[in-house]
C-alpha cells in the first residue's frame, strides 16, 4: 500500500502546483465587470503580477520569475480560454518586455511593454479593451 501512496501524493501535488501558478495570473481583467478593461485596471493587474512573481522582491522578474510568470500566463490561457489570457501568452513575452536585454524585466519594462500592448490591442484607441479590439 505505501508503494502507491508516494506516486499518488506527487501527482496530487504536481497538480495543486499546476493550479496554483494559473491563479497567480489573472483570468478576468475587467475588474469592473463593465465589459471592458481599462488602463486603470490593467495597471491594478500590473502591481499585483509584480507582488506575484517578484519573489525575491528586488522589483524587477529575472529568469526563474519570468519563467513562472510564462507558465502562469500560458496555463490561464489554457483554463480559461479567455481571448486576452491568449493574448498574454506571446504578447507578454520576456523579448518583448526585456528592452535592455538584460535578462531582467523591471517594473519600469514591464509597464513600458504593457503600455505598448495595450495600445496596438485598443484598435478604436478609446482606452478601453473590448471585444472589437481582439
Amino acid at each position: 500500500m505505501h508503494r502507491f501512496t508516494t506516486p499518488l501524493a506527487a501527482i496530487v501535488l504536481l497538480a495543486a502546483q499546476s493550479a496554483s501558478a494559473a491563479s497567480d495570473f489573472p483570468g478576468n481583467w475587467d475588474l469592473d465587470d463593465n465589459g471592458g478593461v481599462t488602463w486603470a485596471e490593467l495597471e491594478q493587474l500590473r502591481i499585483r503580477i509584480f507582488e506575484t512573481f517578484d519573489k525575491n522582491g528586488d522589483g524587477a522578474l529575472d529568469s526563474a520569475e519570468y519563467t513562472e510568470f510564462d507558465k502562469a500566463r500560458a496555463e490561464t490561457a489554457t483554463q480559461t480560454g479567455a481571448p486576452l489570457a491568449r493574448r498574454a501568452v506571446n504578447g507578454f513575452a520576456r523579448d518583448r518586455f526585456d528592452t535592455n536585454l538584460d535578462g531582467k524585466v523591471t517594473r519600469d519594462e514591464f509597464e513600458t511593454g504593457l503600455r505598448k500592448w495595450f495600445t496596438a490591442l485598443d484598435k478604436n484607441g478609446d482606452g478601453i479593451l473590448a471585444p472589437g479590439d481582439y
